[in-house]
């Protein structure tokens, strides 16, 4: 198999594994900083298992490549988790994860904000149109009494952006360590501030087959694919989660978005899937 085509493999493997999150969420039906207590303590469990298989022959070397990047990273991507929660139990899924596509244009801002990096006119036109969209979908939360979800998925996709903002800034980053470290830090939060074992059987189940099974094996593969694959086409398969995710939410629990909200989520993707193209077509030019 062609490294290209292996990358296209595990990264869409891994998003289409995700993709059924939103409606664990629903189906689990627990407040956030509960699922966040299983999220961290179970991912983090499985993670430090696979960092124990595979570095069993280099385990202090591994160690010794730990650094406060790390720790950046993993609260990151605690906030992240957090507020992706929010983002699902408070608003419709479709709103949620639409504004979750724009992540690559947040991303694209960030480094433009912090990095001196600078940004095409289809990135500036990308970014404004997607910030007109989500205000659209902003109008129809605030409307149905749903603003806080709205607030809470604009945080985890910026939230999300800035954490792939530290690995590109840190490329020599094991993710495995953000993983471990994120789900100890996550899991010793929401013990202090929640209460993680108020769980029916029903919803510890579905727990465990979400954070035992479906997330650790989606986020090792997400993170191995991207290798093999340029950025651009890596954020276009990403998008598959906010496609599918909207179907297993209407699957689960028979949530249908609003019109508006289907046609400002369905414009996100457009636009984020134009600059993606678009951004892969500038990259082939710089490298011919």
């Amino acid at each position: 198999m062609k490294p290209h085509q292996k990358g296209i493999l595990l990264t869409g493997t891994g998003v289409l594994l995700i993709s059924p999150d939103a409606a664990f969420i629903r189906l689990i039906g627990v407040p956030a900083m509960d699922l966040l207590f299983w999220r961290g303590t179970m991912v983090g469990l499985v993670m430090c298992l696979v960092i124990l298989l595979r570095e069993r022959g280099d385990l202090p070397a591994f160690i010794k490549r730990f650094s406060w990047a790390v720790v950046l990273a993993a609260a990151i991507s605690v906030g992240l988790n957090f507020l992706f929660i929010v983002g699902i139990t408070h608003t419709s899924a479709a709103s949620a994860l639409a504004i979750l596509a724009a992540t690559p244009l947040f991303a694209a801002v960030i480094g433009w904000l912090f990095l001196g990096e600078r940004l095409s006119w289809f990135t500036w036109t990308a970014a404004l149109a997607v910030l007109a969209l989500i205000a659209g979908i902003a109008g129809e939360a605030l409307a149905q009494s749903s603003g806080v979800g709205v607030v809470a998925a604009l945080g985890a996709s910026i939230a999300l952006a800035a954490y792939f903002t530290v690995f590109r800034v840190y490329p020599d980053i094991r993710r495995l360590q953000v993983f471990a470290i994120a789900g100890a830090i996550g899991a010793m939060i929401a013990a202090t501030l929640g209460t993680p074992f108020d769980f029916s059987p029903r919803q510890m189940s579905l727990t465990l087959v979400l954070t035992v099974l479906i997330m650790p094996v989606s986020t090792v593969l997400m993170t191995m694919g991207p290798r093999y694959l340029p950025a651009a086409e890596v954020s276009l398969l990403i998008l598959l989660e906010s496609v599918f995710g909207p179907l297993w939410v209407l699957f689960a629990v028979g949530e249908v978005p609003s019109p508006i909200t289907i046609a400002c989520g369905a414009a996100i993707l457009v636009t984020v899937g134009w600059h993606a193209v678009m951004t892969g077509r500038r990259e082939r030019r710089a490298g011919s």
